[in-house]
């Protein structure tokens, strides 16, 4: 963000700043080329290199550099110390305007404090010795500071991103699953009411058969049928009271006889009725519960699916809480390692006469990739 670069800005300033006051033992606002040379021999430069940057910068031919002429030249080392950092990391290096970063700065400066400390040492200024180690030692224990906070961060947003990345696959499942229930409980609704209208159907069809099959004719009985022939004799007798009384016993035993019939007739169809309704609900029943059975399956399936996920889920994280300790494990060792400044220090090969080193050829000078 943008108040992250300021921030980083502001804090390469104060070490240029407090670097620079290191180096002006005597507070004059300036430092001599000699100091110049070594500071970009330091920052990653040859010999040669450092000289002739040293040459170019100072038009005036005064020998003396102030703050920005210091930061300046500091800061035109630091592509050296980029491309090399980068390639011992295996990234492409900052190209372009962009800047460069922090890590590289920090690394470059400490490179500059640790020469410095050694030549005051070997001057025997041992209190501006003393200081500059504090410097290096406050610088450093920042710097690590900053890179075990950004491997930190690093990894709660490698957490943050498993988090949002299994919610974002737990809600896609659970959609996915809950447009398989509904799916099922419509299919289930529709073959439901489909039996249902059949039943109804079959009912009917089923009463409508009944009473075609009903008898035509009614049987009476053997006494009903007496009283019958007995009202025919006594009328062609002309015996017409006697037949009237006849036909009137027989008339009232005809209705109760026929009203007998049609009750048993009407009893029955409600026995076949209730028995085809048993049979059309056990039928209902047992699909409802070969619904209920699937409807339970796809509810065991979704349960399982979702621990499976949920386990998964945890693998996944355990297993990169383990990568993130190891690596914290790691940390403190490696960011020491790319905090030495023998980092970006210039070296001169071995010469082909053994035990010396080549002194008298600049231009062989190359760095040394840790």
């Amino acid at each position: 963000s943008a108040a992250s670069s300021l921030e980083a800005e502001s804090s390469r300033f104060e070490d240029y700043q407090v670097i620079f006051a290191l180096l002006d033992r005597e507070r004059a606002g300036y430092i001599d080329a000699p100091d110049m040379a070594a500071v970009l021999r330091s920052s990653g430069r040859t010999e040669r290199e450092a000289g002739e940057a040293v040459v170019n910068a100072d038009a005036n031919g005064e020998g003396s550099f102030g703050f920005e002429a210091f930061r300046a030249l500091v800061e035109s080392s630091l592509s050296k110390t980029t491309f090399k950092l980068a390639a011992r990391q295996g990234a492409p290096p900052p190209g372009g305007d962009m800047p460069v970063p922090r890590h590289y700065v920090v690394v470059t400066l400490l490179s500059i404090l640790d020469d410095y400390r050694k030549r005051r040492e070997a001057a025997g200024d041992y209190p501006t010795a003393a200081s500059v180690k504090e410097v290096y030692a406050a610088m450093q224990v920042e710097e690590e500071a900053r890179l075990h906070d950004a491997v930190a961060n690093r990894q709660e947003a490698e957490r943050s991103g498993v988090e949002e990345a299994h919610m974002m696959e737990a809600m896609e499942f659970n959609t996915a699953w809950s447009r398989n229930m509904e799916d099922f409980e419509r299919q289930a609704g529709d073959i439901e009411e489909q039996t249902r209208q059949r039943h109804a159907i079959e009912f009917a069809r089923f009463q409508e058969d009944l009473r075609q099959r009903a008898p035509m004719r009614q049987k009476f009985s053997r006494e009903l049928l007496n009283f019958r022939r007995v009202q025919e004799t006594l009328a062609k007798q002309s015996k017409y009271a006697d037949a009237q009384a006849t036909k009137l016993k027989a008339d009232q035993l005809e209705a109760w006889e026929k009203a007998k019939i049609e009750n048993e007739l009407q009893l029955g169809y409600a026995t076949k009725e209730l028995q085809m309704k048993r049979t059309q609900a056990r039928e209902l029943e047992a699909l409802q519960k070969r619904i209920q059975r699937g409807r339970d399956e796809h509810k065991e399936h979704w349960l399982n699916g979702a621990q499976r996920l949920m386990q998964s889920h945890r693998n996944m994280l355990s297993d990169l809480r383990t990568k993130q300790n190891i690596e914290q494990g790691r940390v403190s060792a490696q960011v020491r390692a790319e905090l030495s400044p023998a980092v970006v220090k210039p070296y001169r090969p071995m010469s082909t006469v053994p035990g010396k080193l080549n002194t008298r050829d600049p231009a062989s000078m190359s760095y040394r990739l840790h």
